[in-house]
């Protein structure tokens, strides 16, 4: 991947919020060189030569608290993979040591990073079932990014986990062996109800909520909310802090900005304040090439806007500033 794609110094600029002058201080401080098939009119930098220079902005600034999370809802469709995908690839070229972890036996995440998801490769359920520990079935993307990925033969999770003591915590248990390596561990869970997500919710320090700025998508939410109240009280924990994005707005839908007001009257202490992810055509592109948005987006695309303001509200609620 790194020898073909790259990050340009706009994109830098856009994930460290620095001037441009500052980002070619960095990269000359650093002796980096553009990649050689970068034409003049599209300088680009390697991921790992990326992550040299942006972590010195973020992550290098940053000691995470609250490593754990996931994204979550049981409705299908509101672009909760998309968001996943997005966060959890940008969070690693940031500087971040990422394990993204698909856990919906569709496999779409997976697909977007790469991997054939009609492939034989180990996923979760193996790990669950005792057949390989969770460090042999981790897959490399590119530095910074580790992923499990998925296929259908996830969906064996369920019996097994059902057979299993402490059902709800065996994610849990495997996740401790491998946390130390990373700064973050994100899951995209499966639009159901079932013993994975369960597991999840468990194990998650923050549950990232994606939820689609329509009216039938609303009524998903308040079931969904009610369903993890009664989870956690049944497990006696603490509810993991959560935070909602509404995904695929549309200015000039009076429908869009009538969930906005539902969602802001109903669930104003999860949101972001002022800000919803606005639909873009961009965010399909991104999934089909299985490339994330730095890689090719338009200086001005809202869609890599919007996701940096994801990132880092979500590093606002998961880190503490170190040093200067």
């Amino acid at each position: 991947m790194e020898s073909i794609d790259g990050i340009t110094q706009n994109g830098m600029i856009k994930m460290t919020g620095v001037i441009q002058s500052s980002i070619s201080r960095a990269l000359s401080a650093r002796g980096i060189q553009h990649i050689p098939k970068a034409t003049k009119f599209n300088v680009r930098y390697t991921v790992a030569d990326t992550r040299k220079v942006v972590s010195s902005f973020v992550s290098s600034k940053m000691k995470v608290k609250k490593k754990i999370q996931c994204f979550y809802n049981f409705k299908g469709g509101v672009g909760k993979t998309t968001v996943c995908f997005q966060v959890a690839s940008h969070l690693s070229i940031m500087g971040f040591n990422v394990l993204v972890i698909d856990a919906d036996p569709q496999g779409h995440l997976s697909t977007s990073l790469g991997f054939d998801n009609t492939d034989r490769f180990y996923t979760l359920h193996d790990a669950i079932s005792g057949v390989k520990s969770i460090g042999e079935i981790i897959k490399n993307v590119y530095e910074g990014l580790d992923c499990i990925p998925s296929n259908l033969s996830l969906t064996k999770a369920e019996v097994t986990l059902n057979e299993l003591p402490k059902r709800e915590e065996r994610v849990k248990l495997l996740i401790q062996e491998v946390a130390d390596k990373y700064d973050f561990i994100i899951f995209d869970t499966n639009p159901t109800i079932s013993y994975l997500n369960r597991n999840i919710i468990t194990c998650s320090d923050i549950i990232n909520i994606v939820v689609e700025t329509q009216a039938y998508a609303l009524n998903g939410v308040k079931l969904l909310m009610n369903d993890m109240q009664s989870f956690v009280s049944h497990m006696m924990m603490e509810m993991p802090e959560i935070l909602m994005f509404p995904n695929k707005y549309e200015d000039r839908s009076a429908t869009s900005a009538e969930a906005m007001t539902v969602l802001s009257k109903y669930y104003s202490e999860y949101l972001m304040p002022n800000f919803a992810i606005r639909k873009s055509e961009e965010f399909n592109v991104s999934s089909k090439l299985s490339k994330p948005l730095a890689f090719f987006c338009r200086n001005n695309s809202i869609a890599f806007e919007d996701i940096i303001e994801v990132i880092y509200y979500i590093l606002e609620k998961s880190c503490e500033k170190i040093g200067r």
